[in-house]
């Protein structure tokens, strides 16, 4: 029975560590102006993958922009888009999924020009799409619950939790 508590706790402390790294790391991206955006449609397929959570420079000047690279912009539609630049004019940058046919035409001005794709993480995007539902939202909640009440308990060297005084 000692050993199994021992693998729960240390599997416990192994998830609070993570948690706690993931929540630092997006602080910091937060703070430095780099947003994530989930991808929801495979037109970049295969560069960025549907359910990839995108991580979008917004400090990124417009005019620092080149073929190639990907950005982010808002459509007329209000959509946020994660494209590859395939041209540059005067008038503003058309853009291009990768799995896409056709262009977009010259969808890009500095109007709606969000910022640069520095990069992506496959499939963490449904992770964070699920955590935005309300059954999500709950199940976040009650772990933050869990977390923050077993704080107040340690373990007494024995395999027993007791409380903090």
């Amino acid at each position: 029975m000692e050993r199994v508590i021992e693998v729960v706790n240390v599997s416990f402390n192994t998830l609070m560590t993570i948690i706690l790294i993931f929540g630092i790391l997006f602080v910091v991206l937060f703070v430095i102006g780099i947003e994530p955006f989930v991808v929801v449609s495979g037109s970049m397929e295969p560069s960025i993958k549907v359910g990839s959570l995108c991580f979008i420079n917004k400090h990124t000047k417009y005019s620092d922009i080149k073929v190639q690279d990907i950005i982010a912009y808002t459509a007329i539609t209000g959509n946020k888009v994660t494209h590859r630049v395939v041209n540059i004019t005067d008038e503003g940058m058309e853009t291009k999924g990768d799995r896409n046919n056709i262009s977009d035409g010259i969808s890009v001005t500095e109007k709606n020009f969000i910022g640069k794709n520095v990069f992506s993480v496959p499939r963490l995007g449904f992770m964070v799409s699920a955590m935005q539902t309300p059954r999500g939202k709950i199940i976040t909640i009650t772990i933050a619950i869990v977390i923050f009440v077993s704080a107040f308990f340690v373990d007494d060297g024995k395999g027993r939790r007791v409380k903090k005084k």
